[in-house]
């Protein structure tokens, strides 16, 4: 295997491993772990919420190791506590460990992505291939499909205790790969062209694109949370649930690649626009509409969607704030994020129905994408090319 091709699996085993399955395993198994337990919407969001907490934590602290020795442990340590916390969350039924262990998974799931991401992105710049970071964030959705064809495949002779051992170990199994293949190494230098019409991200304006990522944070997490149970609650619909999921994770694969080249066709600012527009259609699609064919349609939207939406904001905003950019949007995120099932779980109550909760996700969206029109506007003409 050529020396990139190491570094690009590498890094997409690691997303797979830490995101795809340590942060978004949940959502398949609420359902089950509901029924097996019998805890309410408010405490499914709870728990959604710690998780999303550990990883707001894990993002400001992943600021500390940036470079050289300590960025090698985040992602070593990181990794490994992502494999066990999800093995531990089938060895326990008490919610009090619950909320500690999608704490820490949270964190771990910080670490390792963003040291395993700033490794790669590293070692691409120094050749000029950048755009192939897309490769590395579609493993998000490599490990929910996995993670979700598991708990389909096995939902019927399984409780969720097992399953999150069972899927735990197996990505056990596979992370010495990707210990083996993230790490700084010589890559050969590229021989492609440059294209000339090949746009390149202009600064926004910073507050508007902050509050624009952090209305992103919470809408997006309400559907990633319950949109598999908001499926299986619905008569005649129940068995779409897991594919559903499937299907995110699936539409994830190739949307880094697809809104990269969008965004260097069309420009940045004008890529991310078009990525809110879709976001919102897939997030109100199953809540205007029972079937199957709008549940699946949403699915493909949103998959295809927010994962893109990140990498096409970091370029816009990171240089803001005088380098602290990164950071500062990260927090506005991770806090919306946080939010964002805490709120829904509420909003859910004892009814079970999950389509007020995912609507008003939609209009937080639908601000977000305000903002983003107000920083697009407020962000200085300039001769260059627009981003």
């Amino acid at each position: 295997m050529p020396p990139i091709a190491k570094l690009l699996f590498g890094g997409c085993l690691t997303l797979a491993i830490v995101m795809g399955v340590g942060r978004f395993l949940y959502t398949p198994l609420l359902p089950l772990m509901q029924h097996q337990y019998g805890f309410t919407p408010d405490i499914a969001g709870l728990i959604a919420g710690a998780n999303f907490a550990g990883y707001f934590t894990g993002s400001m602290l992943a600021a500390l190791t940036s470079r050289g020795l300590a960025r090698r442990l985040a992602f070593r340590g990181g990794l490994l506590a992502s494999v066990v916390t999800t093995i531990a969350m089938g060895l326990t039924s008490d919610l009090t460990l619950w909320l500690i262990l999608r704490l820490l998974s949270g964190m771990a799931s910080a670490f390792a992505m963003i040291a395993a991401a700033g490794i790669v992105a590293e070692q691409l710049a120094r050749i000029g291939e950048e755009s192939r970071l897309a490769w590395v964030f579609g493993g998000v959705g490599a490990g929910i499909a996995f993670s979700g064809l598991i708990v389909h495949a096995l939902i019927g002779t399984m409780n969720s205790s097992a399953l999150w051992v069972l899927v735990g170990i197996l990505t056990a199994i596979l992370m010495p790969l990707a210990l083996v293949f993230v790490r700084e190494r010589p890559l050969p230098t590229s021989r492609r062209p440059a294209d000339p019409r090949r746009r390149i991200p202009r600064p926004l304006a910073f507050w508007p694109l902050f509050a624009s990522y952090t209305c992103q944070g919470l809408g997006y997490s309400v559907f990633a949370t319950f949109i598999v149970a908001l499926i299986k609650a619905r008569s005649g619909v129940e068995g779409l649930g897991d594919w559903v999921w499937i299907v995110t994770g699936l539409a994830i694969l190739p949307s880094c690649l697809v809104w990269s080249k969008a965004a260097e066709r069309i420009g940045f600012a004008a890529a991310l626009t078009t990525a809110y527009g879709a976001q919102i259609v897939g997030v109100m699609l199953p809540v205007v509409s029972t079937s199957p064919v709008a549940a699946l349609a949403g699915a493909v939207l949103f998959g295809g969607t927010f994962i893109a939406i990140t990498m096409l904001t970091m370029p816009l905003g990171r240089h803001g704030l005088a380098g602290r950019g990164f950071a500062v949007l990260t927090a506005g995120f991770g806090l919306g994020q946080m939010l964002g099932p805490i709120a829904a779980g509420h909003m859910v109550g004892a009814a079970a129905d999950y389509t007020r909760p995912l609507a008003a996700s939609a209009g937080v969206l639908a601000l977000g994408l305000t903002a983003l029109v107000v920083a697009i506007r407020q962000r200085d003409r300039t001769p260059a090319k627009m981003a």
